[in-house]
C-alpha cells in the first residue's frame, strides 16, 4: 500500500517463549487463555462455502515485460496470482526471488534462493538459542532497511518534530537481546509492471507488490528456516502489507501439511505473531485503485477490500473464514489459527498442541471515528475472535519521528513499528511480557 503517492505497507516479527518445539506455553501473551478457549469452542467445523485453500489462482507465467499495461481479463498477466519459486512453463522463476544487485550480504539459509538480510549481533552479544528466530516482513515498496535506524539529513525541514539522532529500531534492538533476526526482502526493485503514463495512475510507478508477489517469497523463507532449525521456534512480525503476507504464508504452509505435501505443521513451530498496521479488514486506497488500475498497484487493494464499508474479499475468504455472528463489524473465525492450541481453519486438533500468541498494533482512530493512520483503522488492523488476540493501539502522537520513507509522509502508519511506543509493544509481545 505504499510508495510515491499511495502504496501499501506491512511487515512483521515476533519473539518469546522457550524456543523449543513442543514446549510452547501461553504465558504473557496478553490473552486470557480460558476466554480464548471458550470463544473457539463455538467456532464452526468445516463451514459450508469456506475452504482454507488458495482463493487466488497460480500464475501461468512468472514474469511480465515491464512495458505493457495489463488488459481486462488477461489470464497471462501474473498480477493478482501467486507466482512460483519454481520455474514456470517457460523456465522463468519469480523475478523477486533473486540475490542479484543487493547492497548487503544475503543471509545464508540452506535451500533458500531468494533475498533476506540477517542483522548482526552487536559486539559482546551472542545468539540466545532458547529464544525463537525472528522473521521481519516489511511493507509495500519497501526493503529490510525499514527495520533499521535512520535520521533525516535535514530534520528541521520536516513538518513535524523530528529526531536529530538516529534511534535504534528492531534491526538493532532484537539482536542486542539475543534474537537471531532475519528480514525478508521482497525485492520490489525487481517488480516488472509498467509505469503509469504521464498524468494517469493506471500503471505501477511506485512498484507496489501484491500478495501473489510477496507471499511465495515469505512462504519459502519460513519453510527453509523451519527445516534448517528443527529444534527452534519461529516468531514473525509483519508490518502493513507484511501483516497479511505473514498470515497468508502461514495458511499456505499449514495447507501443505494438511494436503500431505510437507511433513511439518507450521503452527506447531510458531511462538508469536505480531501484525502491525495490517489491512486485515480493508484499506483506504481500495476505491481509488481496485478495478481501475489493473497492475499490482490495483490488485493488492482488491485483495484487501474497502476499509470503511468492508465486505470479505476473495483473498480474505480463506484467511479470515466465516463471520462471527453478533459483531457490529466483520470479524472472522479463522483470523487467529491455533491461538487456543486446537482450532485452525475449520478443523480441531490442527495445531500440534501448540498455542500461538497473536498481537496487533495500530494507531488509535480519531474521536470522530475516522482514522489518522494513512491506510488502516483500528478495525481494519484488528484480529478476531477478540478473546484470542492482544489488539493494541498507539496514541495519536505515537508516530515515527525519524523522517523515514519520503520525509516521514506515512509517519502515522509507520508508528506501529518505528515509534517508541510501537517498538515497546513489539518487544513486549516477542518477550511475552
Amino acid at each position: 500500500m505504499l510508495r510515491g503517492t499511495i502504496c501499501l505497507l506491512l511487515a512483521g516479527c515476533t519473539l518469546g517463549g522457550t524456543g523449543r518445539p513442543g514446549e510452547g506455553d501461553d504465558q504473557g501473551s496478553g490473552v486470557d487463555d480460558t476466554a480464548c478457549g471458550q470463544a473457539m469452542a463455538n467456532a464452526p467445523l468445516a463451514p459450508a462455502g469456506y475452504d482454507f485453500h488458495d482463493a487466488l489462482p497460480t500464475a501461468t507465467r512468472n514474469t511480465w515485460d515491464a512495458v505493457s499495461l495489463p488488459q481486462p481479463g488477461d489470464a497471462t498477466y501474473p498480477g493478482g496470482r501467486y507466482r512460483t519459486i519454481t520455474p514456470d512453463g517457460s523456465g522463468k522463476t519469480h523475478p523477486g526471488c533473486t540475490t542479484l544487485g543487493l547492497t548487503y550480504t544475503a543471509a545464508s539459509i540452506a535451500g533458500y534462493p531468494c533475498a533476506a538480510r540477517q542483522f548482526e549481533f552487536p559486539a559482546g552479544t551472542q545468539e540466545d538459542t532458547t529464544k525463537p528466530i525472528v522473521i521481519l516482513v516489511h511493507g509495500n515498496s519497501e526493503s529490510p532497511s525499514g527495520w533499521m535506524k535512520f535520521v533525516h539529513p535535514d530534520p528541521a525541514s520536516l513538518m513535524f518534530p523530528a529526531d536529530t539522532t538516529a534511534r535504534d529500531q528492531l534491526a538493532e534492538l532484537l539482536p542486542a537481546r539475543g534474537y537471531r533476526t532475519i528480514a525478508v526482502d521482497m525485492r520490489t526493485d525487481k517488480i516488472d509492471d509498467a509505469n503509469s503514463p504521464e498524468g494517469k495512475d493506471i500503471g505501477n510507478t511506485p512498484k507496489n507488490a501484491d500478495h501473489g508477489w510477496d507471499v511465495p517469497i515469505l512462504q519459502e523463507l519460513i519453510k527453509r528456516v523451519a527445516i534448517a532449525n528443527p529444534d527452534r521456534k519461529i516468531s514473525l512480525v509483519g508490518f502493513s502489507l507484511g501483516a497479511t503476507t505473514v498470515r497468508d504464508a502461514l495458511r499456505r504452509l499449514w495447507a501443505e501439511n494438511q494436503d500431505g505435501t510437507w511433513d511439518v505443521n507450521i503452527f506447531s513451530r510458531l511462538d508469536v505473531v505480531v501484525v502491525a498496521s495490517g489491512a486485515n479488514h480493508g484499506v483506504v486506497s481500495f476505491s481509488k485503485q481496485c478495478g481501475l488500475n489493473l497492475t499490482m498497484r490495483g490488485t493488492v487493494t482488491c485483495e484487501m477490500g474497502q476499509r470503511n464499508q468492508y465486505t470479505e474479499t476473495a483473498f480474505h475468504r480463506p484467511l479470515n473464514g466465516p463471520p462471527i455472528e453478533g459483531l457490529a463489524e466483520f470479524g472472522g473465525w479463522w483470523e487467529t489459527p491455533c491461538a487456543d492450541g486446537d482450532y485452525a481453519f475449520g478443523k480441531r486438533k490442527a495445531c500440534g498442541g501448540n498455542k500461538v500468541a497473536y498481537t496487533t498494533i495500530t494507531m488509535a482512530d480519531l474521536p470522530n471515528g475516522t482514522q489518522q493512520d494513512e491506510f488502516v483503522s483500528e478495525h481494519a488492523a484488528r484480529l478476531y475472535p477478540r478473546e484470542c488476540a492482544n489488539n493494541l493501539v498507539d496514541g495519536l502522537n505515537d508516530f515515527d519521528t525519524s523522517g523515514y520513507f519520503y520525509n516521514g509522509f506515512f509517519r502515522n502508519h509507520y508508528g506501529s513499528v518505528r515509534s517508541e511506543a510501537g517498538l515497546a509493544k513489539v518487544l513486549a509481545a516477542l518477550a511475552r511480557n
